[in-house]
């Protein structure tokens, strides 16, 4: 994503290009802002997005490092994100081209389907082009 070598977790969450995807592809899920786990959401989504970590409870630890939280804190305040969203299963759905039942719908999910996103440039918010076709085109010639 960014050519610029990062050092810390820090940085990375701090990386303005990274807080801006992560959020804009948040509050596309539906989650608002204003509740306390939107910012630790966003920050999981980072980390697991650049691949920091990709076990959750060494993202939650990381981020309650830094934002001087305990981990179950951390874990408690994006759950509670994730269940305030509106319609994130139909969103999320949407952005990923999947169905995802409500049922299964927990904070590790998202953070794994948004983390996902996140590093995939042809899904990124910021894309102007649709996903590429190639499958289709080769199929038609």
């Amino acid at each position: 994503m960014n050519d610029i070598y990062l050092d810390t977790p820090f940085d990375i969450i701090a990386d303005k290009t990274f807080r801006a995807t992560a959020e804009r592809l948040v509050i596309k899920c539906g989650v608002r802002a204003d509740l306390k786990g939107f910012a630790c959401l966003v920050d999981a989504v980072i980390l697991y997005g650049t691949e920091t970590s990709t076990s959750f409870c060494e993202i939650y630890r990381m981020i309650g490092e830094m934002r001087k939280l305990k981990p179950k804190t951390v874990m408690r305040e994006i759950s509670y994100a994730v269940m305030q969203a509106f319609d994130i299963a139909g969103r999320l759905s949407e952005l990923i081209g999947l169905p995802v039942p409500p049922s299964d719908i927990h904070s590790g999910l998202v953070i794994a389907y948004l983390g996902k996103l996140f590093q995939n440039p042809d899904l990124s918010v910021y894309s102007d082009s649709p996903p590429s076709d190639d499958v289709n085109r080769e199929s038609r010639l």
